[in-house]
């Protein structure tokens, strides 16, 4: 849930921006990451620069990297 009702449709709007340049970004998998973070940073999320975006799709993709590895780390 977000903390104020105008963040989501404003970050939906700067998300899908993102993706016009980036056609596989994934916007929903950031609209709910962003419902998870503190009210500050939230009220922060749609000003986000594309450098800001690209900090969190590489964190999510090494997470799921290291997560993959993880689980193949007992064959």
């Amino acid at each position: 849930m977000y903390c104020e009702e105008w963040i989501e449709p404003k970050l939906r709007l700067r998300l899908e921006k993102y993706k016009k340049r980036y056609p596989q970004f994934d916007v929903e998998r950031v609209m709910n990451q962003v419902q998870t973070w503190d009210l500050k940073k939230q009220r922060w999320a749609p000003y986000m620069t594309d450098k800001d975006i690209k900090i969190i799709n590489k964190n999510h993709h090494k997470m799921r990297s290291l997560m993959s590895l993880s689980s193949n780390d007992h064959l």
